[in-house]
């Protein structure tokens, strides 16, 4: 799709080509078109950090589909470390609370329901001195990179009759996502969602919030572009990833 000369690469005139197109399907993006606050939005930001990222100062690089996944990669880590540091970790770790607080960033609950969700958390692990790492923030994060599949299989257990207990959440994070959680991590999530403290998950609520969460309270679209663009080479990447390096 962005290779489109076929040479196995994008270089920046291709990357800017598909950039209009994007920009042009937007509705925000067409609505913001050419004003004195943003200029031309018709014509590509050759110079933005984005594509001097990509393709070099000088414009002049070539884009693999392995640079862009580590790209893509390194973009998402750095989002998730942006927002463990705002909680302000004492000796690299982050408390059960801020952990949860975290998770209802954008779950659009009811504020009393948010609030006796958060309360649960509270009671359970006070004065707890055991936190959260960074990278167990990391992992979760990339297993729910799989929450659709996860949601999946968590409907299979439900429809067999078994319980989503903390066991059968570790074991499907495995088997899904190849993530291997955390016990603390896992015992801080069912704390929060298990409504009735039964040691038994609720895997609609549960999933429901969690696809907000990745969201990240863009559910309506706000984009001029970028984002689909993003999303779109991303996809692209994937696709194209197992043809590239044989696998």
């Amino acid at each position: 799709m962005f290779d489109l000369n076929g040479d196995g690469v994008v270089d920046i005139e291709e990357f800017n080509k598909v950039q209009i197109l994007f920009r042009n399907q937007s509705p925000i993006g067409m609505r913001y078109r050419d004003t004195p606050n943003t200029g031309s939005v018709a014509q590509p930001l050759s110079n933005s950090g984005v594509s001097k990222y990509l393709f070099g100062d000088a414009l002049d690089g070539k884009l693999t589909i392995e640079k862009f996944i580590h790209f893509q990669e390194e973009l998402q880590e750095e989002i998730l470390r942006l927002e463990f540091y705002r909680k302000q970790p004492e000796n690299g770790e982050i408390s059960p609370v801020d952990f949860a607080d975290l998770l209802l960033a954008y779950a659009g609950l009811p504020e009393k329901v948010q609030h006796r969700m958060m309360q649960r958390v509270k009671k359970k692990f006070k004065g707890s001195k055991q936190g959260i790492t960074l990278q167990d923030f990391i992992n979760f994060s990339r297993f729910l990179k799989n929450i659709t599949d996860v949601d999946t299989a968590l409907t299979f257990y439900h429809m067999a009759g078994a319980s989503v207990d903390p066991q059968t959440l570790h074991h499907v994070a495995a088997t899904v996502a190849h993530i291997d959680l955390d016990d603390h991590v896992i015992d801080v999530v069912f704390t929060l969602f298990d409504e009735n403290q039964d040691g038994q998950l609720s895997n609609r609520e549960f999933t429901a919030v969690m696809k907000n969460r990745m969201l990240r309270g863009l559910k309506k679209s706000k984009d001029t572009g970028f984002i689909k663009l993003m999303n779109s080479m991303v996809k692209c990447a994937w696709d194209m990833r197992p043809a590239v390096l044989d696998i």
